[in-house]
């Protein structure tokens, strides 16, 4: 379910924390840090497409985790840009949302691992 004023594209409730990593990292890679830049490149339907297709992305895609079945536009992709800004204050640049996506992921993973660990080690028990 999304937000209010926010479709299914530009919510950032609705992705992964690794597709967010990546759409931030993406921008990163261009230069795109502040909102200003982002908002004034002409790049973004490329980065949109880039984003899609990206091998992670497609991964998301396999395990119905990610939302879209096709690529968002451009404006889209601002749009949630500036969607994760106002979900993730004190986020202002896009750097900070790709620290604050980084260690959410870690995060996952690290409870991941924790999980898998503790189910290990209860099989392991179980078959003594």
């Amino acid at each position: 379910m999304t937000k209010p004023g926010r479709s299914v594209a530009t919510d950032p409730g609705l992705y992964t924390y690794r597709d967010l990593l990546l759409a931030t990292q993406l921008l990163h890679t261009l230069g795109l840090i502040t909102p200003e830049q982002v908002k004034s490149s002409d790049r973004l339907d490329e980065l949109a497409e880039e984003w899609f297709t990206h091998k992670s992305t497609l991964l998301s895609r396999r395990q119905n985790q990610f939302p879209l079945e096709i690529a968002p536009t451009g404006q889209q992709l601002l749009k949630l840009y500036e969607n994760m800004l106002e979900d993730y204050v004190p986020c202002a640049t896009t750097t900070d949302l790709a620290n604050r996506f980084y260690f959410l992921r870690v995060g996952e993973l690290e409870s991941r691992i924790a999980e898998y660990k503790t189910e290990f080690h209860t099989l392991l028990e179980s078959t003594d």
